[in-house]
């Protein structure tokens, strides 16, 4: 056979071998928390990638187990109609997600109390108060209020090379924070969740997070 033939050949058989492992087969979950990470490594201390709404559908190509959490890979999402499918990359809790059979999966039929039948999904809450802890994100995050988190001392430098007595000071001795800023700044976070991860923050994303969820219930 001549040397160009074989190389043409050789070419084809890779490209038949490879065919087989570039198609993902994954299951479909919809999200029920109102905002939630999307991370580079399944952990909750992963670099966050993405934020993915509440009812957007995605699909789980494989899970994997971490300090005694679930975690799935995300491959890519679409609205909760099935439509405007993105490819995307990355690891979420799989304990704010629902399995469904299809994109359009019917919503579950109602058992004789008028109740949904199986489980209730678990999802992060929707109401939180300026004074309550918050029940998630890592530390200093979780377990603190809001109220006392703007009152606190942040972690690191908001600017790289700024001097430790110029950025070591409470919140509020530089930015003013009260109530009603806050719930502004909460309310520019949950209007274009982005902005959750674009900007780098003293108490890192979880922070904004919660100040979104506090907004959405209604700042109080």
């Amino acid at each position: 056979m001549p040397r160009i033939q074989l190389f043409f050949a050789m070419l084809i058989g890779a490209l038949t071998l490879s065919a087989p492992a570039l198609a993902q087969s994954c299951d479909n979950y919809r999200v029920d928390a109102r905002l939630l990470n999307m991370r580079a490594e399944p952990n909750v201390f992963g670099t966050i990638l993405d934020v993915l709404r509440q009812n957007e559908l995605v699909c789980i190509s494989r899970s994997q187990n971490t300090t005694g959490q679930d975690w799935g890979y995300v491959v890519s999402k679409s609205r909760p109609d099935g439509t405007g499918t993105q490819t995307v990359e990355g690891w979420t809790s799989l304990r704010y997600l629902s399995r469904v059979e299809t994109p359009s999966a019917p919503t579950p039929p109602s058992t004789a109390d008028g109740g949904p039948s199986g489980p209730t999904p678990v999802s992060e809450p929707v109401d939180l108060n300026f004074t309550d802890p918050v029940p998630f994100g890592p530390f200093p995050v979780r377990g603190r209020s809001l109220e006392q988190l703007a009152n606190s001392l942040p972690l690191f430098s908001p600017i790289d090379g700024l001097p430790e007595d110029r950025w070591k000071q409470k919140c509020v001795t530089c930015h003013q924070w009260n109530k009603d800023r806050l719930c502004d700044q909460g309310k520019s976070y949950a209007g274009n969740p982005v902005n959750i991860i674009r900007i780098k923050h003293p108490y890192g994303g979880p922070y904004k997070k919660a100040l979104a969820t506090w907004s959405e219930s209604g700042c109080q």
